[in-house]
């Protein structure tokens, strides 16, 4: 049971009483696990996520601004959290460093449709590998694996807008490596679109 605090009591206690900051863990747990029984969190993960909260709520004392009851703001902290968490271990981060495209399909019934897609995914890798800046590269294989937009723009330490800048001017330079190469975008959008349904 969480001791009835004030804001004002909870912002002087929780930064040097080691009990007010068990009890907000305590609280924020059991908060937790209501809202993410249905994301199949475990013990482990919730006793983490509560534990970080707390860090995350005495690091952002100064921020809370009395609008609401501090237990409220804190479980919201705390959500954000936990979502946050679970969103990024949806996302291999490795994918940043190395993604395999669609290769071409042996079994596929027409061999020169495979001889086609597999030049225009390797003009596309080398176009990633050789046109983009390193920047470029990180967010199109990011994008391509499938990585959330927060995610990227945080490690990529850019705020969203830049990030779909960076993307607009890597496909720009993508889409001009492989018009040289002889590609044109509606070659690109079949080859592709046959390649995501034979997966």
């Amino acid at each position: 049971m969480v001791k009835t605090r004030s804001n004002s009591q909870w912002l002087t206690e929780l930064p040097s009483s080691s009990a007010a900051a068990e009890e907000l863990q305590t609280f924020l747990r059991r908060g937790l696990a209501k809202a993410l029984r249905k994301q199949g969190v475990g013990d482990s993960d919730l006793d983490d996520f509560a534990q970080e909260a707390v860090l995350r709520v005495l690091e952002g004392l100064a921020g809370f601004r009395g609008d609401s009851q501090f237990t409220t703001w804190a479980m919201a902290v705390a959500l954000r959290g936990a979502f946050g968490s679970l969103r990024a271990r949806r996302y291999d981060p490795s994918s940043l460093d190395a993604i395999e495209l669609v290769q071409a399909d042996p079994s596929a019934a027409d061999p020169a449709d495979n001889v086609e897609r597999g030049d225009l995914l390797k003009t596309l890798g080398l176009a990633i590998e050789h046109s983009l800046t390193e920047r470029q590269r990180t967010a199109v294989l990011a994008e391509l694996a499938g990585a959330p937009t927060a995610l990227l723009a945080e490690r990529l330490d850019i705020k969203p807008n830049a990030l779909y800048k960076l993307h607009h001017d890597a496909r720009k330079k993508l889409r001009l490596a492989l018009e040289r190469a002889g590609f044109r975008d509606e070659d690109v959008r079949q080859q592709l679109a046959k390649a995501t349904k034979q997966e």
